[in-house]
């Protein structure tokens, strides 16, 4: 019944040129059936990489163009229901795959990736490099702080709020959202790309954190300040991950990037181009990685693993920030919708 009832939708959205997963503008036909971009990129993510997904509900979520992205089991399950076909993924891969000159490169495939078909065109890497550099503080002094850790990572935090607008304007397709939704990805990610930035920067100190303004904090005086806990989590799961990985500059800034393209932020109003950046982001750190790094198979997947890290992390480390009543609800959307129109106009 209910795949009868979603092909008797996909029959009269047909000639609306809707697609027939979301509901939203379709930009061709994709995979057999009429898709906008996102649902595009998401079946072929899902098939290439041979993700699986669950549902917190009962299976039957609405996949519409607002809610498309809360539940990717349906979402999965919908594009098959409408007719996308997994073949014809495969089949695109092999043809991408093909040579075109009598100069070929090894097919590889590590744990389900394959070679991507993203050019760097749309998300050059060297583009994401050079915005990490803004951020650079490797060459700073640095002195070690024994009191107040807490205070000083609020500190640090508020003086890079600055450097991340900064950083976001350099990073590619950002500045062409609406200055709204730039508000909203930063507003909702700016907790991890920080912690991200200055977990970068403490590969170079052991036990402890080194802070962009150049104050180093060891893991005791954390302990003794009563953060311990999760101070540990971010040198374990993060500071010791990256400096096991010999991560560089432009792995750091394409994850930091995919974080900040986050389609699934409530209140977006071009959430469909922010999946399709994330998309390019993630085509663009996998091609970079095969090519940097062609002996390290499984390099692409370990450092996507930082990213439920990251995210859990970040969501602790909040709650120590308002335990300690250092942050508040300051008007965080006024500073930033001024920084990011600087220059705009």
């Amino acid at each position: 019944m209910e795949d009868r009832s979603f092909k008797k939708e996909a029959q009269a959205d047909k000639s609306n040129g809707n697609c027939l997963v979301c509901n939203d503008r379709a930009s061709g036909r994709h995979y057999g059936v009429y898709s906008c971009e996102g649902c595009k990129g998401f079946f072929k993510r899902t098939v290439r990489k041979n993700l699986t997904y669950t549902c917190r509900d009962n299976r039957n979520c609405d996949i519409d163009k607002k809610q498309r992205n809360r539940c990717q089991y349906c979402r999965y399950q919908k594009c098959l229901q409408v007719g996308m076909k997994q073949e014809a993924v495969q089949e695109e891969r092999v043809k991408n795959s093909t040579p075109t000159s009598k100069t070929t490169l090894p097919i590889a495939i590590a744990d389900g990736f394959p070679l991507p078909t993203y050019g760097n065109d749309e998300m050059p890497v060297e583009a994401i490099r050079d915005a990490e550099s803004t951020l650079n503080m490797n060459s700073v002094p640095y002195v070690e702080m024994q009191s107040n850790p807490v205070l000083n990572i609020c500190q640090a935090a508020d003086k890079q709020l600055f450097n991340l607008v900064e950083w976001a304007k350099k990073i590619p397709h950002f500045c062409d959202l609406c200055v709204d939704d730039q508000v909203i990805l930063l507003r909702s990610g700016w907790n991890e790309l920080l912690i991200a930035a200055f977990s970068f920067r403490s590969i170079a100190v052991e036990d402890g954190l080194l802070l962009s303004t150049g104050h180093y904090i060891h893991r005791t005086s954390a302990h003794n300040a009563g953060i311990g806990a999760i101070f540990d989590r971010i040198l374990t799961e993060l500071v010791n991950q990256m400096r096991y990985l010999k991560m560089d500059k432009t792995e750091l800034g394409c994850l930091r990037a995919i974080i900040l393209f986050n389609p699934d932020v409530r209140g977006l109003t071009s959430a469909d181009r922010v999946e399709k950046y994330r998309e390019l982001v993630y085509g663009a750190l996998e091609a970079y990685v095969k090519k940097r790094f062609p002996d390290q198979l499984c390099r692409f997947a370990k450092l996507l693993l930082r990213l439920p890290a990251l995210r859990a992390i970040s969501l602790k480390t909040l709650e120590h920030l308002f335990f300690y009543k250092l942050i508040g609800d300051p008007p965080i959307d006024t500073f930033l919708m001024e920084m990011l129109e600087t220059g705009s106009s």
